[in-house]
Parts: C-alpha cells; sequence; structure tokens
C-alpha cells in the first residue's frame, strides 16, 4: 500500500505551506535585522526580544492566524469585501503559489511524477536525519551538564555563597539558587530551566578576589532573572527543526552576543567598577579548559575582544523614547494583523459566496423515496452492486464514503469533515418510491437520482451539511505532447442526429432511454473501452477513478472511440444510476500501468495536477441509520 504521506496531492499542498511559511519566516527575520540595527544605541535586552520574536516565528505559521481571522468572520456578519482587495492581500502572504484562473473549476497545476515522489522522499529523509542529529547533539550536551550538576557538592557558606545571596537580593529573585562547587574546570554558569542550579568550579575561586566573585555572581544571577536558559531551549528547538536555514544559525549568534551584552550591561549598572568586571571575564576565561556548554549561561560568549572593548568604554544602551516606541508597537501590531486582516477578508468571500448551497432546477420535484431499508454490509470481498429497479434502487455493499460524493454529484474529495466511521462502513440499501411514482422514474436524469439519495441520507443518516468555497488539487486533461491517439468516432450515415445528445441526456445505461447512435461505455477494474464517448464524460469517468476532479482543458469537442487499460489503484464506485451485473469482473493485471501513464501512452492525454477554489461540501452532522 502506498502511503499517503506523499501522494500527488499531499506533496504540492504540503511543499506549497513549507515555502510560504520559510518564506514568511526569513522576511520576518530580515524585519528583525533591520529594526535591531536602528537600535543599537539602545539596552540590548530590546534587541535580544525582537530577535527572539523573529526565532519564535519559525515555530508559528501566519497560516494560523489567518485560519483565526476567517474563523472569526464566517461567524460573525461582515460587510462584502472587494474580491480584488482579497486577491492582492493573499497574493501578498502567499507569493510561492499557483497563478489564480478566472475560472476556479478551470485552475490547473502539474502533476507530480514519480521522480518527484523520489525526491519528496528523499528530502524529508535528510531533513529527518538532520532534525534526530541535532536533538541527539543536545541531548547529549545537556546530559552531560546534568551530570556534572549531579556529582557537584552543594555549598551553604563562604564568600562565594554570600556573593550569590547578595547578587539574589539585588535582582530581588525570592527564591534562592542552589550554589554547588564541581571540580571539572568549566567556567560557571546557570544550569536548569525550571529549578536553575549555579555550577561553579572549585580553582576559579583561588583566581578572584571578592569584588570580582561579586561581579561574576552579579552576572550569572541576571541569567536568571532573564530566564535566558528558557529562551535558548526554544531556539535550541527551532535550530532542530530548520537546521537547514543559514538564517536560524546566524540568530544562533546574534542571540547569544545581545544575551550577554544584556548581562553585562545589567551587571555595570549595579555600580560594578568596568575594570573589575572586565578583568574578572578574562580570568575566567584564563581558567577555562572546557569549551562552554550550550546548556549553560555562563559568563564567556560572544566577541570577547569587542566585549571587553565594550565594557571598559562603559557603552551601556539607552532607553527607548517615544518615537522608537511607537515603531515597535506599530511593526508588532502590524505582523499580528495582516495574517488576521487576510483571514477575515477570505472568510467574508467565503461567506458571502458560497452560504446558500445551488438549487439546479433539474433537481426540483423530483420522487422521494418512500420506503427504505438499510442493512450493514458484513462481508470484506469488496463487492459493490447498484442495481435500478422499476421502483427505486438496490445497493449492496456500497461504501459510505463513496455514497455521499455520489449523492451531492461531487468526486470524494470535496466532501470535508466527514467522522471516521465514513470510512469504513458499508451498507445495503433498498430503496422504493411510492407506487404512483414508479413510472417517473424512467424519466430521471442522473442528478435527479442523485437528489433523490441525497434526501434519504438527509432523512435516514441525520445528515447536516453547509457549502464552502476552498482551495483543494485537482486535475487538468490536457493533450498531450505527442499527440492526440484516439480515434474520432465516425458518424451514423443512417442518422446524422444519432450521436447529438439531447439537452439533459445521462450518458450510460439506465437513465431510461434507448442508446443513441454508437455512444457506448464498457467499465471494468483497469479497463475502460468506449465508442462515441465525449471528452466531459472522460474527464468525469477519470475524476471517479482518480477521487479528485478532472477538468477539460484539452479543447476538443468531438466524441471519441478508445480503449484504456491500466493498473488501478482502488476499485471506485460506478456512477448512480448506471446499472451493474452482478458477475464478479475480471481483475487487471498488477504489473500494468498506472493511469496517469496510461492516459498519456494509450489516448494521448496527459493528467496535470493543480489546486483552484472550488465548492465543497462541509459535513456538520451525520448520524448511524436509524432502525429500518
Amino acid at each position: 500500500m502506498t502511503s499517503e504521506l506523499f501522494t500527488p496531492a499531499w506533496t504540492p499542498t504540503l511543499t506549497d505551506a513549507l515555502i510560504n511559511h520559510l518564506w514568511q519566516s526569513t522576511a520576518v527575520v530580515f524585519v528583525a535585522w533591520l529594526l535591531t540595527l536602528s537600535l543599537r544605541p539602545n539596552r540590548a535586552r530590546v534587541r535580544y526580544a525582537i530577535w527572539m520574536i523573529a526565532s519564535i516565528k519559525f515555530l508559528f505559521p501566519f497560516a494560523l492566524l489567518t485560519s483565526l481571522g476567517a474563523h472569526w468572520a464566517t461567524h460573525n456578519s461582515a460587510p462584502q469585501i472587494s474580491p480584488s482587495l482579497y486577491v492582492m492581500v493573499e497574493e501578498i502572504s502567499q507569493p510561492f503559489r499557483q497563478g489564480r484562473i478566472s475560472n476556479p473549476s478551470a485552475a490547473m497545476l502539474t502533476s507530480p511524477s514519480h521522480p518527484t515522489h523520489i525526491a519528496s522522499t528523499i528530502l524529508a529523509a535528510l531533513w529527518i536525519c538532520g532534525f534526530l542529529a541535532m536533538l541527539v547533539t543536545w541531548v547529549v550536551r545537556w546530559r552531560r551538564a546534568a551530570a556534572m550538576a549531579r556529582n557537584a557538592r552543594a555549598v551553604a557558606d563562604g564568600r562565594e555563597f554570600q556573593a550569590l545571596r547578595l547578587a539574589e537580593k539585588n535582582a530581588k529573585i525570592k527564591k534562592p539558587i542552589p550554589l554547588v562547587f564541581s571540580p571539572s574546570e568549566f567556567e560557571p554558569g546557570i544550569f536548569g530551566v525550571v529549578r536553575p542550579v549555579l555550577l561553579w568550579p572549585i580553582g576559579l575561586s583561588d583566581r578572584l578576589n571578592d569584588a570580582q566573585v561579586e561581579a561574576i555572581m552579579f552576572h550569572e544571577v541576571e541569567h536568571v532573572r532573564r530566564r535566558d536558559n528558557l529562551s535558548a531551549a526554544i531556539h535550541a528547538f527551532v535550530e532542530a527543526l530548520f537546521w537547514f536555514h543559514p538564517l536560524v544559525r546566524w540568530m544562533s549568534a546574534k542571540l547569544n552576543e545581545e544575551r550577554e551584552r544584556a548581562c553585562d550591561e545589567s551587571v555595570l549598572n549595579r555600580n560594578t567598577q568596568p575594570e573589575t568586571y572586565a578583568d574578572s571575564i578574562l580570568k575566567v576565561c584564563a581558567f577555562c579548559l572546557e569549551p562552554p556548554t550550550p546548556c549553560i549561561s555562563g559568563v564567556s560568549g560572544a566577541d570577547l575582544k569587542e566585549r571587553i572593548l565594550r565594557i571598559m568604554a562603559q557603552r551601556s544602551g539607552s532607553a527607548l523614547n517615544l518615537w522608537r516606541k511607537l515603531v515597535l508597537a506599530s511593526a508588532a501590531i502590524l505582523a499580528l494583523a495582516t495574517p488576521i486582516g487576510i483571514g477575515v477578508v477570505h472568510g467574508q468571500v467565503a461567506a458571502t459566496t458560497n452560504n446558500t448551497p445551488p438549487t439546479p432546477a433539474a433537481t426540483a420535484n423530483v420522487p422521494k423515496y418512500d420506503v427504505a431499508s438499510i442493512k450493514p454490509y458484513k462481508a470484506d470481498d469488496g463487492r459493490v452492486r447498484i442495481m435500478l429497479t422499476p421502483d427505486g434502487v438496490s445497493l449492496q455493499g456500497v461504501p459510505m464514503r463513496l455514497l455521499l460524493p455520489q449523492a451531492f454529484g461531487v468526486e470524494e474529495d470535496r466532501i470535508l469533515g466527514e467522522p471516521a466511521w465514513v470510512r469504513s462502513n458499508r451498507y445495503n440499501i433498498e430503496a422504493k418510491v411510492e407506487p404512483d411514482n414508479a413510472p417517473r422514474l424512467k424519466d430521471l436524469k442522473v442528478e435527479q437520482r442523485n437528489a433523490m439519495m441525497l434526501q434519504l441520507l438527509v432523512d435516514r443518516f441525520n445528515l447536516k451539511y453547509h457549502y464552502e468555497k476552498r482551495e483543494l488539487p485537482m486535475y487538468a486533461l490536457v493533450v498531450a505532447k505527442d499527440g492526440l491517439k484516439m480515434k474520432q468516432t465516425k458518424p451514423d450515415q443512417d442518422d446524422p442526429g444519432a450521436n447529438t445528445p439531447r439537452p439533459g441526456d445521462a450518458p450510460g445505461p439506465g437513465d431510461g432511454r434507448p442508446p443513441q447512435g454508437r455512444r457506448m461505455m464498457t467499465m471494468n477494474p483497469g479497463h475502460l473501452e468506449s465508442t462515441g464517448t465525449s471528452i466531459d464524460m472522460l474527464t468525469h469517468v477519470l475524476s471517479r477513478q482518480l477521487g479528485r476532479t478532472v477538468v477539460d482543458k484539452t479543447g476538443l469537442t468531438g466524441e471519441y472511440d478508445f480503449t484504456l487499460d491500466y493498473t488501478p489503484d482502488n476499485m471506485p464506485m460506478p456512477p448512480h444510476g448506471a446499472a451493474e451485473g452482478g458477475a464478479k469482473p475480471e481483475q487487471p493485471d498488477q504489473g500494468g500501468p498506472s493511469l496517469f501513464t496510461a492516459v498519456e501512452e494509450q489516448l494521448g492525454l496527459k493528467l496535470e495536477a493543480t489546486k483552484g477554489m472550488v465548492d465543497v461540501i462541509v459535513i456538520d452532522h451525520i448520524d448511524l441509520p436509524t432502525e429500518n
């Protein structure tokens, strides 16, 4: 069985969503860079917050805010929005998408070929490998730091302990931070997110005087007050997810630089002498034989030379003035309001154009099934039988997941929101009209038969639904580059009008009318033989085989004779209104070509995939059938 993860529908849809998310997140990083450049004279904690927001943006696609706006719009009355405005703002929010076509049912995109699936699988495998490598590296470092904390000795007195308590008091931290001495020669630092611990190497105290110990303690306590370990863990997760994105790695350096600079500014603002603080950092760096541990917020980090020069020059950032505060507030509001506004526009357009389901005149005044017997189909033989009776219809083993699209007259992919049991349950249905209405059945069109079945589902399954407009994958049928290979049907010389269908005629047997001319279609699993078939009818047949809308883009207007042999992926349900015999069809050759290949090689046509705005049916409620 082919995994649904890399189906033709899934791959372009997920690829578009991923590309849009990546470019939007990249744009946020670019805006963050511009903002931090303009805020260089200001305090480092502001720039650190901006970089952290840009990092978190990678975890939250704008599509979430867009969905929130659309949900709000569809549940609140609002004035109509100009369609041109909607197209403009949505194209700006999602530039990496297929262009719109004025006719939604004609929007197409290119069908994925087999190499595309292989490429998608390879890329997914590479991403998983990179993600696991980053995650394992981080876990190993975390466990190493945790082992050092477990093996360290707790301290409750001494000058280091007193300096730590003084730093906690100045930083207004109420919960005491445990102090532990470790024999390892690493830099002092804070380990842990929920219960932080200060790791202090034993030999470092011999190289520092009391003022220098206090300066280091002020620095470490500032990391706790700012919750730097939590923000570092969040960015580490972002870096693992998007390890392939170079700007994520670049942000790591920026975050580390601004984090240490923010702590330096805080230490200097507590009246610590610059010479004392700079000398303490240099002595810590000279003492450490091991590189800094990423899971520990320590003293070293960033560009050491630039950092010492900045400390000695006492270059602390200034507070934000009113103008800069307004710029930051405007940027934040714009970042939130833009995707929500796009969602609101999307929801309003859908609400104003799709709240009322279409009511074709062809489905008006159709008879109603007066008596219906619905029983679960227990066998697991894949057998489906549909027979039109003089007074109704007889269905055996019909899957509910195929009966719904048949009743609505759409493809399976346009039915959304159905519960899980719809995907598995099968039924035997015997339905009859009143005796007085039986003679009318032979003159009904296919869509009228569908309307009768839909009413039965409403009555017996308590079906409730509504129409919406969604962007869904579909297929376009075009002429292949090697040219058309089907033969055009020769007109019947004895009956010039035999091949001209009457308005509203339903193709195939079972519509109560005699066949016209030489129009005939025979369908078996993996085999389709047709005489006098229009391209429009062929698209309907292919739609049911693929479970997705197929739109005619060939430009062909005649009728054609052809034979199509392929290996089907499943056993689709035949059209409602076309009787099937009880004989079990011959099973197709499992080594034959796929439907995509067969259409191109045997018919000279090609299926190209796209996505476009189409009307869909959203199932609001459906129950298991009532008792007979």
